[in-house]
């Protein structure tokens, strides 16, 4: 019995790999046309085999790259973060004196300590988020620039079906 389904499956098996590879794929290219008067413009018409359909594929290119060497301005994160960590020694010290300035008198306001301690810390969050985004800029920037639009269209009966 395990022999008897052991080959059965050794001829499905061998059934399906010479149907694949004798049979057409699931699409097939049967017309590529360029358009001379709008370079960069090329119609593809497609068969799907297995649902019998076809489309019309419009692909534009473009005609005329970006400039690669664009050159968008990066923050210098080393000089940002030291600018930043300068500030907040320079408000740690303006607290100590102003908290010790006369003796016996009320604390300093912490909250405007702290309120300009956040603006530091956002203004170096502002310095990396700059650059990240300046760097997806640049690599939009070199990107390629491709249009793709599928349309159906009615099919021509297939040769040797």
């Amino acid at each position: 019995m395990t022999g008897r389904v052991i080959a059965a499956g050794v001829v499905i098996c061998l059934a399906i790999a010479a149907a694949a590879e004798s049979g057409q794929s699931r699409f097939e290219a049967t017309d590529r046309s360029d358009i001379k008067e709008m370079p960069g413009l090329r119609i593809i018409n497609v068969r799907d085999n297995v649902l019998k359909t076809c489309y019309a594929v419009f692909l534009a290119e473009s005609a005329n790259p970006l400039d690669a060497g664009v050159n968008i301005q990066l923050t210098e994160i080393g000089r940002a973060a030291a600018a930043r960590d300068r500030r907040l020694a320079e408000l740690v010290n303006a607290f100590e004196q102003e908290r010790a300035a006369i003796p016996g008198t009320p604390a300093p306001d912490p909250l405007r300590y702290d309120w300009q301690a956040d603006t530091a810390q956002i203004d170096f969050a502002l310095a990396a988020l700059n650059n990240t985004f300046a760097r997806l800029e640049q690599d939009l920037l070199r990107g390629s620039r491709t249009a793709i639009t599928v349309l159906p269209q009615t099919c021509a009966p297939a040769i040797g079906h």
